[in-house]
């Protein structure tokens, strides 16, 4: 008996039996999986630990103090930026005016032991720089007498 492989209808939709769509329909946020031709851009966070901090570095250039937005909700750190560009070319009959806006947004779940309240954020170089102290830790020496009977 011979077997021969049946050849699947050609369509530009995918079927249940396409390896892998599925997986990357629901792992791959709606905009890539249809495509709608829009790049998100949220910067890169560099994280480093300390004994005393914690140090989140975001590579942030072309942006300035006051586009950024930090907050604190009880364990949620949030960081976002908004900067909104207007171009204008006169030249006599001939107008161009060209808009873009730009944000973004990240959240860090901090964990326990963090001081909250002495979070520091500095931004120069295109780099926004925040310092997170840990609280400190007070080891205290239990002493206890102990009778012997």
């Amino acid at each position: 008996m011979e077997t021969r492989a049946v050849d699947k209808p050609k369509t530009s939709w995918p079927t249940l039996f396409d390896s892998g769509w599925m997986e990357k329909f629901f792992n791959a946020p709606l905009d890539e999986f249809f495509n709608f031709g829009k790049v998100m851009n949220v910067p890169a966070v560099n994280v480093t630990e300390t004994d005393k901090e914690f140090k989140l570095c975001v590579a942030a250039p072309g942006l300035e103090k006051k586009d950024f937005k930090v907050e604190m909700i009880n364990d949620m750190l949030t960081i976002s930026a908004e900067k909104e560009k207007e171009e204008k070319e006169e030249h006599g009959r001939f107008n161009r005016r060209e808009y873009n806006y730009n944000s973004w947004m990240r959240s860090f779940t901090l964990p326990e032991g963090c001081e909250f309240n002495k979070i520091d954020a500095k931004y120069e170089n295109g780099e926004l720089r925040l310092l997170i102290p840990k609280k400190e830790v007070k080891e205290l020496k239990k002493i206890k007498n102990i009778s012997v009977n």
